[in-house]
Parts: C-alpha cells; sequence; structure tokens
C-alpha cells in the first residue's frame, strides 16, 4: 500500500527558469552548455554557497548578480494544477519533495510562493551532498520517509532519475503532466 508521494522540484512543481533559458540561449554553444552543467553538479552538491552560483549564472546570462533572483527565479510559476492535486493527495498521503537543487534557494521558493507547508518532508541533494540518480540519495529518501520503499511513489521530469528509482525498488513515473499523473497514480491505487 502507498504511503509516501515524492516530487522532484524543477520542471514538476514548478518550472526550472534556468533549465529554461539554457535550452532557448545556450543550446548551440556546446562549451557553455558542458560548463553549466558542471556548475550545476557542483551546485545541487552543495559545493557552492547561493551567492556564487548566482554570479556564475550572471555571467552566464549577463543578467547582474543582484537581479538573478528577481529574473529568473521569483518569476518561476509554480503548477498550480500539481499543487491542487498535491493538497488532494495530503489528506491521505505523506509528501516529499525529493530534489536535486539548491537547499537556500529551493526553500526561498517554496516561501515565496506560499507551499511550504505543502511538504511533510523536503529533502534537497546539496543539503545531503547526494544527488539522483545515485543510489545512496534514494536511501535518504526511504530513511526520512519512514517507510519501506515499496510504499513510496516519486515522479520527475528526467528519465535517468525515474530509471534509478525503479531500479532501486521505488515505483517511478515520468512527469509530463498533471492529468498524466493523476493516471499513474490512480493505476497504482492511489486515491485522488
Amino acid at each position: 500500500m502507498i504511503k509516501v508521494i515524492a516530487f522532484d522540484y524543477a520542471d514538476v512543481i514548478a518550472e526550472g527558469p534556468m533549465s529554461k533559458w539554457i535550452k532557448e540561449n545556450v543550446k548551440l554553444d556546446k562549451e557553455k552548455l558542458i560548463e553549466y552543467k558542471q556548475h550545476v553538479h557542483k551546485w545541487d552538491l552543495g559545493e557552492m554557497e547561493l551567492k556564487k552560483v548566482y554570479g556564475i549564472l550572471s555571467e552566464l546570462t549577463g543578467i547582474p548578480q543582484e537581479l538573478i533572483w528577481e529574473k529568473f527565479y521569483e518569476k518561476s510559476l509554480p503548477n498550480n494544477e500539481l499543487i491542487t492535486l498535491i493538497k488532494q493527495l495530503k489528506k491521505r498521503y505523506k509528501i516529499i519533495i525529493f530534489s536535486n537543487y539548491i537547499g537556500e534557494l529551493l526553500r526561498k521558493l517554496l516561501n515565496h510562493y506560499g507551499i511550504t507547508d505543502l511538504f511533510d518532508e523536503i529533502i534537497i541533494s546539496s543539503e545531503h551532498k547526494l544527488k539522483k540518480p545515485d543510489i545512496k540519495f534514494f536511501e535518504v529518501l526511504v530513511k526520512k520517509s519512514g517507510v519501506n520503499k515499496k510504499e513510496i511513489l516519486f515522479t520527475d521530469d528526467r528519465t535517468d532519475n525515474v530509471d534509478a528509482s525503479n531500479a532501486f525498488g521505488i515505483k517511478a513515473f515520468i512527469f509530463t503532466n498533471t492529468k498524466h499523473l493523476i493516471k499513474d497514480l490512480q493505476n497504482e491505487g492511489v486515491k485522488i
């Protein structure tokens, strides 16, 4: 029986503003794209403070460091349809964010949108020095959830993370949209 439903943040709960900008502006510059991905890996593992991350994003985008939050993150929109679903699910299930992200930034976003209280646990890669698809990070999810891995469902927009979750024994789905997720959840016996 499912007791916990875990969600990735970027491009699931809310749009990922930097990934969107990168896709639109850096897709043809392979060198810049590689550099960006190397930085993402480091900040997802908590190897950089937020101020340094903003500095790197400033260099990459040409936007002054002090305007990065306002230009990109403050305007990223939560998926209201999914937020409504999470509110329904929270009545019966433990709800967890399980995300590769910068902890300070993600917590600021959750507070900004007033949705922090929707989540029973917030598990962020940078705060654990581990990231998906590392199996050790999925072990953190199981430990923090307080249930058996067979009692957890997880959704993420990245195939490698979903594949790793399924291989580990946590049933996972690719997130494409809320309607599709509802069908996936119902197929697993989740009551909505």
